[in-house]
């Protein structure tokens, strides 16, 4: 993820305005909260995608410990569907354990309902404290509003070590822009 300009909330405003993913209302009040930082250098890939989710383009997908994993997800599909200003809507939730009497199995079947189509993932998290990374990725991926360019793709990781994922809702061309002018990355739907 390189870039030729310092990257900055005032400089990730601009770009996203200039993508038409975000109004020029919106950027003013998320630099208007970030006012202590909004001209600091970013620095890295990773600190650039987090910017994302202030500006209401991105989800964090949480790699540590969120506690109680299996109720979380329905918490981070509500997060994920209200990027699509109403598109998308989920319900029906619920979270069907391998081993249900051990509160701390995290293995087991997410199921919920988009927009009246049901789904269901597997999840593989041996432990209910952290979240299946890959389930939560492709459950994300499913809420992609029908009629509409833009779907969820996952910020590319870079470095050795790996951290939290964010799933970012934009066009193709939008996700070139922000490779172009950001140096953020893509990688392909696992779906």
């Amino acid at each position: 993820m390189a870039t030729t300009q310092v990257t900055t909330y005032v400089r990730i405003a601009e770009v996203l305005t200039g993508l038409g993913m975000i109004t020029r209302d919106k950027a003013r009040k998320v630099l208007e909260e970030a006012a202590s930082h909004a001209t600091e250098p970013i620095r890295g890939g990773h600190e650039i995608a987090d910017s994302l989710e202030s500006f209401g383009v991105a989800v964090a997908i949480h790699c540590e410990d969120v506690d109680f994993a299996d109720a979380h997800y329905e918490w981070l599909l509500n997060e994920a569907a209200a990027l699509t200003d109403g598109k998308v809507t989920v319900s029906d939730y619920r979270f069907e354990k391998t081993r249900p009497e051990d509160e701390d199995c995290g293995l087991g079947t997410m199921h919920f309902t988009r927009n009246g189509k049901p789904f269901s993932f597997g999840v593989e998290q041996e432990s209910n404290d952290y979240l299946d990374m890959g389930a939560a990725r492709q459950a994300i991926e499913a809420l992609s509003p029908d009629d509409d360019p833009r779907d969820f793709r996952c910020v590319e990781q870079e470095g050795p070590h790996f951290d939290d994922d964010f799933m970012v809702l934009a066009t193709a061309e939008q996700r070139e822009g922000l490779q172009r002018h950001l140096g953020i990355t893509f990688e392909p739907p696992l779906g």
